[in-house]
């Protein structure tokens, strides 16, 4: 396809330019591809990776499975392993969860290798203008169809950039000195050696095995080396994890060297064995004739290792979690937070939605149970407490108002970021919920603590009778924010329903508490006007933080995707 861009050698000379600068747009075009493949598909498939992890049992097979398919489709075992340790520092995963997943991910990159190992290139073009046209198709908007033209677009790139790489190392294959070269260094160290630093620098072991595949369809690799170098691709790519993890919490970090260990001992493992591995190879794809080995081979040989290794450390999964508890201190990553900072908000999620918006929903429930708290303490803080107890719910307020500011400020900077339509809808909703929570909170400063203050100050007594109706509307509003928190943290419809049912129960207790207090209007007490206002203050208070409940349930309730955005 890119006749004519490579100078012709002889024998005895190539134009190095011309390959330099072969091989380098090559690379980026490839690498632009994956980087165009990962990003769409993983918007796509984002609300269903979050389904799918948040729900993930400690079988081990089927966090294997999850982690394979999901390499597979979004095409890069790196962001499966950044998604994953990101769902360990915010809690959604346990380390033994993260390390199947982890441990199935190499397996997806297989598929990636298979797909390279096709004689695809000459659809190259093809599949640039399908993409473009589907892209074209959608418009502007975000939607499936745009991200799959957006995908098919980068195939199309990869593809592109293989044959540029092959065009421009064809000459290398006439090239006498360049063969002495690589003949008189073929040991299996050297090429994991390459692979490793190689695959470190350009951050995708898939870009490693391409130009593997690319340079043994030119003949420029024995299988052997090939096999040796696409090895070494496995533990340079181990440096992304390890880079995810950076002040992350220590199970984060534990999650991480899981992806070290397993990458880095199960290639050394192999240095031994890479003669039985080509042998594999050449059994499965047929062998090439003299000596030669086919692109299909060197995928092979990729695909028979990892399946190994999936196997074996899926058997040791156990030992290894352990290996890592050992390994990392008790005391990574567990740096107090003040109750005033948040404790979820990871500014390296944004570049993940979908982890982005999973620590917002935990903040959320954090500021939630903090709201809760305040409420739990206003009420009978207010009837028969002292002022310093009023005060202190007054600081915590503070405290929600500061964390308020923190989550609009983590939403306003995820807004910016690429998005589905559905994460944009939820985004929404979150900020709603952030908003209702911290209106709830104002609420109960407004009017629970200051009818409590005012109490204080006029020397009024709360009756016994009226102090047990106050708690029992209390206790509604407790058990529907309670409702509201569970439909935020699990989108459980029922609770969301059961919160919006709620406010008859409200309406029947606030109409006898209302009643209660209008009956004790004609007692004989000359602070009766002064309790009843205070006492009606605080019966609004709690009826104004009943609806702040129902709204945040409402707003944390997950309905059918929008159609616009």
């Amino acid at each position: 396809m890119m006749t004519g861009v490579i100078t012709q050698a002889t024998s005895q000379s190539v134009d190095w330019v011309a390959l330099c600068m072969g091989l380098a747009g090559g690379l980026a075009l490839f690498l632009l591809g994956m980087g165009q493949i990962t990003v769409s598909l993983k918007v796509v498939a984002g609300d269903r990776l979050r389904a799918v992890l948040a729900r993930l049992s400690s079988n081990r097979i089927v966090g294997a499975i999850t982690g394979s398919v999901t390499t597979a489709v979004i095409q890069s075992s790196s962001v499966t392993t950044v998604l994953t340790v990101g769902f360990v520092s915010a809690s959604l995963l346990s380390v033994t969860q993260a390390a199947s997943v982890i441990v199935g991910a190499n397996l997806g990159t297989t598929v990636t290798a298979q797909i390279i190992a096709l004689d695809v290139t000459e659809y190259a073009l093809g599949l640039l203008a399908a993409g473009a046209a589907l892209a074209a198709f959608a418009g502007r908007q975000r939607t499936t169809l745009a991200e799959l033209g957006t995908a098919t677009v980068g195939l199309g790139f990869v593809f592109l950039g293989l044959d540029v790489m092959g065009d421009a190392m064809e000459p290398l294959g006439r090239y006498q000195p360049f063969l002495d070269l690589l003949a008189e260094n073929n040991s299996p160290l050297v090429g994991l050696l390459i692979g490793a630093v190689f695959t470190g620098l350009v951050q995708s072991s898939s870009a490693t095995t391409g130009i593997v595949i690319v340079m043994g369809a030119s003949r420029l690799l024995e299988l052997e080396t090939g096999i040796a170098i696409i090895l070494g691709a496995n533990i340079g790519t181990a440096i992304t994890a390890v880079l995810a993890a950076i002040g992350k919490s220590r199970d984060a970090w534990r999650a991480a060297l899981v992806h070290v260990l397993v990458n880095t001992v199960g290639a050394a493992a192999w240095i031994g064995f890479i003669g039985s591995l080509a042998n594999l190879a050449n059994w499965i794809g047929g062998d090439a004739g003299e000596g030669q080995a086919t692109p299909q081979q060197f995928a092979n040989a990729h695909t028979a290792f990892n399946v190994v290794n999936t196997v074996v450390f899926l058997a040791l999964l156990g030992p290894l979690v352990a290996i890592t508890n050992k390994l990392v201190p008790a005391s990574v990553g567990t740096k107090p937070v003040g109750a005033a900072r948040p404790a979820f908000l990871d500014q390296d999620a944004l570049a993940t939605p979908v982890i982005a918006l999973e620590v917002t929903r935990r903040e959320l429930l954090r500021v939630g149970l903090r709201v809760r708290s305040m409420l739990v303490g206003a009420v009978p803080a207010a009837m028969a407490g002292t002022r310093r107890e009023l005060s202190d719910i007054e600081q915590r307020d503070d405290e929600v108002d500061a964390l308020h500011s923190e989550v609009v400020a983590y939403l306003r900077d995820l807004s910016r970021r690429q998005l589905s339509k559905a994460q944009r809808s939820e985004m929404l909703r979150l900020l709603r919920v952030n908003n209702e929570l911290e209106q709830m909170a104002d609420v109960i400063v407004t009017g629970v603590v200051a009818p409590g203050l005012r109490r204080i100050d006029e020397v009024v007594t709360v009756s016994p009778a009226t102090s047990s109706r106050m708690v029992d509307l209390q206790h509604v509003v407790l058990g529907t924010l309670d409702d509201a928190l569970e439909a935020l943290g699990t989108g459980d419809p029922d609770a969301a329903v059961r919160a919006a049912e709620s406010k008859a129960d409200f309406y029947d207790l606030e109409l006898m508490a209302t009643e209660h207090l209008e009956n004790r209007l004609t007692a004989p007490d000359p602070a009766r006007i002064a309790a009843y206002s205070i006492e009606v203050g605080m019966v609004d208070g709690l009826r104004r933080a009943h609806q702040s409940c129902r709204r945040i349930a409402s707003a944390a309730r997950v309905e059918q995707p929008e159609a616009t955005t």
